[in-house]
């Protein structure tokens, strides 16, 4: 692959960019933004996705010798985001100065790409962000108002979402281990796993334990996000953000960390936003045994016919999102309906019938 104007999705964790006392390290960070910015000269459009207002929030109260009075968890976590951002963004922004770069502040929750009208809307501001050359768009999940339902699983669900939209040719996640392990990193010769291919299932560990003590995510959740870009055709990286010139290594295809091989071929527009939005569907068919062990074969192309639907739960109608369960109720895909819930409860289980999905309109989902 060329390296001249690549779309870069880099993410750093809360642990990796984080010193002992909490607040980030200006070090380490340094180093990353002053590669970011020579990668943004050569021409590369670059989102960085950064964790860590929780964690600056934090060590802000500790440092002020306080604590959050009078509320709950949720709150207080709330209210350490909100005054964590405002310093890691000023962090970044002293950073990037003397590179001649601004950062912009992008907050998304899950709320915010529940609708196809809003998630266009998110698209062109990223294509419109990734056209200014000095600009760096720094993008966070808006800790301070989401609650439970409305939260990522973490921010590499968030990276991923973000490569997706941007059709992006590498995620690049910057941890604060070296890669995915062949077990436990704190077992005894435990090493490294340097490439992963999922359609192979080649080089899968055997287990994904582990994450860190101050975010959500963790080597489950990573493996997750790269089996949806594998399938989305974007390759990923899992490396340490601690290792010197580590953007610019992995870039010039130094074995380093993790590298996790995307299918062969780019998915289109429409397959990327269903695979942004598989848990917003109002509606759900139910796929016979032989139908769902088709659509979990990875890379099978298919549509979806009525014969092999058993059950609908839900209303839909023609163009709207449903999801694809198996008999025990996991989603299995999700595409766009081509007519609606009437149409299909006449047509369920009969052979000869109009397709209900197409192919380029229906996105598997990945179980790890």
């Amino acid at each position: 692959m060329s390296l001249k104007n690549l779309n870069l999705i880099i993410k750093i964790g809360t642990a990796a960019l984080g010193a002992a006392n909490g607040m980030p390290d200006t070090e380490r960070l340094g180093r990353i933004v002053a590669e970011i910015a020579l990668l943004k000269k050569q021409g590369h459009h670059i989102i960085l996705v950064s964790s860590g207002a929780v964690g600056t929030g934090r060590a802000m109260v500790k440092n002020h010798k306080g604590s959050i009075q009078h509320c709950n968890p949720v709150i207080e976590r709330q209210i350490l985001a909100s005054l964590g951002q405002a310093k890691l963004m000023a962090f970044y922004q002293e950073l990037l100065t003397p590179h001649e770069l601004m950062a912009s502040q992008i907050l998304l929750t899950k709320q915010d790409f529940r609708t196809r009208g809003h998630y266009k809307y998110i698209v062109n501001l990223f294509a419109s962000l990734q056209r200014q050359p000095n600009i760096l768009p720094i993008v966070n999940e808006n800790d301070s108002v989401t609650i439970d339902e409305l939260m990522f699983t973490d921010n590499d669900e968030l990276a991923g979402l973000l490569a997706t939209i941007v059709n992006a040719d590498r995620l690049i996640i910057l941890s604060h281990i070296a890669g995915v392990f062949d077990r436990p990193p704190d077992e005894k010769d435990a090493h490294i796993i340097p490439f992963i291919d999922w359609k192979k299932n080649k080089g899968l560990p055997e287990s994904t334990q582990g994450k860190s003590q101050t975010g959500r995510g963790g080597m489950k959740s990573k493996l997750g996000i790269t089996r949806k870009m594998a399938a989305l055709g974007i390759r990923t990286h899992i490396a340490a953000a601690s290792e010197p010139q580590i953007i610019t290594r992995i870039l010039s295809n130094e074995n380093i960390g993790t590298t996790i091989s995307p299918l062969p071929g780019k998915r289109n527009a429409v397959k990327r936003w269903l695979a942004s939005d598989m848990n917003q569907a109002p509606a759900s068919v139910v796929a016979n045994s032989c139908l769902a062990a088709m659509i979990r074969q990875t890379g099978q192309v298919m549509s979806i016919l009525p014969v092999g639907l058993i059950k609908i739960s839900g209303q839909f109608t023609k163009g709207d999102l449903v999801k694809i369960v198996d008999e025990e109720g996991l989603t299995l895909a999700l595409g766009i309906a081509r007519y609606d819930t009437a149409t299909l409860k006449q047509a369920l289980g009969k052979k000869q019938q109009p397709v209900f999905i197409h192919y380029d309109q229906l996105h598997s989902v990945s179980h790890v």
